[in-house]
């Protein structure tokens, strides 16, 4: 499954911990019958993310063409409701070789930002 934005300026990764979700339980409440299986979820958006189910078209697919959806319940949906922790990096250079998804940081490094007042001497 491929993101995309009005631009695709950058490319990045997602991870997320699913494990305590129970998406039988969501696609009961999204009222989405034998017609829609979830396959995966897509969030958009900043300060209002909005939350969409990744679905297999039942009735569409053939063995040899699926027909993947988008569909936007009239419930609504947060983030929370369909993942229980969630981790996205983004390259924001040029180099393609930030792209690799098995490139990983050594160690966390915490920077402490000095107050402006305090150089004002």
């Amino acid at each position: 499954m491929k993101p995309s934005v009005q631009y695709n300026d950058r490319i990045g990764h997602a991870s997320a911990d699913i494990a305590g979700i129970d998406y039988d339980a969501i696609a009961r409440r999204c009222n989405l019958g034998e017609r829609y299986t979830i396959i995966g979820i897509s969030l958009s958006g900043t300060r209002d993310i909005s939350v969409s189910l990744l679905c297999r078209d039942n009735d569409e697919s053939t063995p040899y063409n699926e027909v993947l959806v988008n569909v936007y319940p009239s419930i609504d949906l947060s983030i929370n409701n369909v993942i229980e922790r969630l981790n996205v990096t983004i390259n924001i250079t040029n180099d393609r070789k930030y792209d690799d998804p098995e490139l990983d940081t050594v160690r966390e490094v915490n920077i402490e930002v000095e107050d402006e007042d305090d150089n004002e001497d």
